[in-house]
C-alpha cells in the first residue's frame, strides 16, 4: 500500500478547526474518483493537521496527484499555514473492523 502524507502548521487550534472542513471536503470526493484505499485526518491541540491517504497502486496515486494534487495550492489562497509532505510505503497499518470488535 502506498500513503502520500501532509503535515499542515497553522498559527492557532482555531485556525486549524476552520480548515479540516475543507481538507476533509476536498480529499473526501477523492474517495470514489480515485480509488483511495483510506483517509486519516487529525487535528492536534498545538493546531497541526496531519493528514494520510492510502492507496493501492502507483496507478491510483498519480490519479489523485492529477485529479487533487492542487487542494494545498487552493488552501494556500485562503489560509495561513506551513506544509510539508512526502510519499511512502506503508509498511505497517493496523485498523481493527468494527464488525470484529466485542
Amino acid at each position: 500500500m502506498l500513503s502520500k502524507t501532509y503535515h499542515l502548521k497553522f498559527p492557532s487550534l482555531d485556525a486549524a478547526q476552520i480548515a479540516a472542513p475543507f481538507v476533509i471536503e476536498s480529499l473526501g470526493n477523492a474517495i470514489p474518483t480515485c480509488n483511495l484505499s483510506g483517509l486519516n485526518v487529525l487535528i492536534s491541540k498545538e493546531g497541526d493537521v496531519s493528514i494520510n491517504v492510502f492507496f493501492p497502486s502507483v496507478a491510483e496515486l498519480k490519479n489523485f496527484e492529477k485529479k487533487h494534487g492542487g487542494f494545498l495550492e487552493t488552501m494556500k489562497k485562503t489560509f495561513l499555514f506551513k506544509s510539508m509532505g512526502f510519499d511512502g510505503v506503508c509498511i505497517y497499518n493496523y485498523d481493527r473492523n468494527e464488525d470484529e470488535a466485542a
